[in-house]
């Protein structure tokens, strides 16, 4: 949920801050919220027996309920901007939870296709999807599935890394060959390649921090 709230506020940083920290557990401890540097702490009020007890969407609204609560509190506190903060919230509601972002299109140099990537999550797993726009008649390819490591997840990197390797080919190509995976309207077909070698897929179960 946090992953997902943090993507609907669209790049916005509250000034002179890189994180919010929810604590829950602190909530009978801290008496006020706490600011170290550019780190902001609060320990909102969280009740499992009530979260418990919820399905699955009432789950996810209790979750950022809690995650509303605190960053209002703060913006009262420090000053930042609460419109914000309430068009991110209506923004979770609207996708009814869905965690879906569409990136922009990039148009081949012939000009006749267009394509984009797209990133879904659900709790445990994240997948890219590629989009390609052919005259009119659009072709969906599956790119990969791997683990979900939320706000960590290296496909933020690897999304900002996407091209037209020529009129056919379109992927992502990171570090001169560190990760190229791409797929050829041609031969219909996924590829990969790590580290300069062409692999039958990428092992993402380390997260490639240490590569990214």
């Amino acid at each position: 949920m946090c992953d997902l709230y943090v993507r609907k506020m669209n790049g916005y940083k509250p000034p002179n801050t890189t994180r919010i920290t929810i604590q829950p557990y602190y909530h009978h401890i801290w008496d006020r919220t706490w600011k170290n540097g550019s780190i902001v702490a609060i320990a909102p009020f969280y009740s499992y027996e009530t979260y418990s007890k919820l399905n699955k969407n009432g789950k996810l609204k209790y979750l950022l309920d809690l995650i509303q609560t605190s960053t209002l509190q703060l913006s009262d506190e420090y000053g930042w901007d609460k419109n914000v903060f309430e068009n991110v919230y209506n923004a979770v509601l609207d996708c009814n939870f869905e965690f879906k972002i569409d990136y922009p299109a990039k148009i081949t140099r012939d000009k006749k296709k267009r394509a984009w990537l797209t990133i879904l999550k659900t709790v445990d797993t994240t997948t890219l999807c590629l989009t390609i726009n052919n005259n009119g008649k659009e072709l969906k390819k599956v790119l990969f599935d791997k683990k979900n490591w939320y706000s960590f997840d290296c496909v933020y990197v690897l999304v900002k890394h996407c091209k037209w390797f020529d009129n056919d080919i379109f992927g992502i190509s990171y570090g001169k060959g560190v990760i190229e995976i791409w797929y050829s309207i041609e031969h219909d077909e996924v590829e990969f390649v790590l580290n300069g070698k062409e692999v039958k897929s990428i092992d993402f179960s380390m997260n490639l921090a240490y590569i990214l």
